[in-house]
């Protein structure tokens, strides 16, 4: 695969029809469906991502996740409908691991959050080091393009693993967290 393709993954949500409303969060864990268990959900479906994007509604007051292995020893959480807890990425993770959440709404980014062994913190400058040196945020159609492959060239590299078709054909649980299970903002 070349660099470039490499780093073209936001193209994959671009083609899914998902770009407009952009929300995940990649947290160290052993088992994704521990981390179900720790999202305290009520209902879980299990899907892959190409069948939970049928419940896409980025802004609604419904709160559902599609949660699965991203590579050994890391998990994905697909925000499919209303905002992530992203206060929940405290507990999260297995003791002493990190968690990112990076979102992307109408058109705007927002930085990548991180926590590191419950704590929040700023992501260290060499976290973009690898994506910075091979041009990672020169790739895409537009500037919104570049920006969002850059960050998710700096977690591919951090989680193992780049987006693909294959990672929206990852066996997962489609969960609906609910109203009062985290608190908001």
């Amino acid at each position: 695969m070349t660099s470039r393709k490499k780093f073209d993954q936001w193209s994959y949500f671009e083609g899914r029809g998902l770009e407009d409303g952009f929300e995940c969060s990649w947290v160290e864990a052993p088992d994704y469906r521990a981390l179900v268990t720790a999202l305290r959900v009520e209902e879980t479906l299990a899907c892959d991502l190409n069948q939970a994007w049928r419940w896409y509604l980025p802004y609604s007051d419904e709160h559902v996740v599609w949660v699965a292995e991203q590579s050994p020893g890391w998990v994905k959480l697909f925000t499919v409908s209303g905002l992530f807890p992203w206060r929940a990425l405290e507990s999260l993770p297995q003791p002493g691991g990190r968690a990112y959440h990076l979102l992307c709404f109408a058109g705007e980014v927002s930085e990548p959050v991180y926590v590191n062994g419950g704590e929040w913190e700023d992501i260290p400058e060499d976290h973009w080091d690898r994506p910075r040196q091979e041009g990672a945020g020169l790739v895409g159609s537009s500037d919104l393009a570049q920006e969002m492959n850059f960050y998710l060239a700096a977690l591919a590299y951090t989680t193992g693993r780049f987006v693909d078709d294959t990672w929206f054909t990852t066996p997962g649980l489609l969960c609906r967290i609910p109203e009062g299970a985290w608190p908001r903002g």
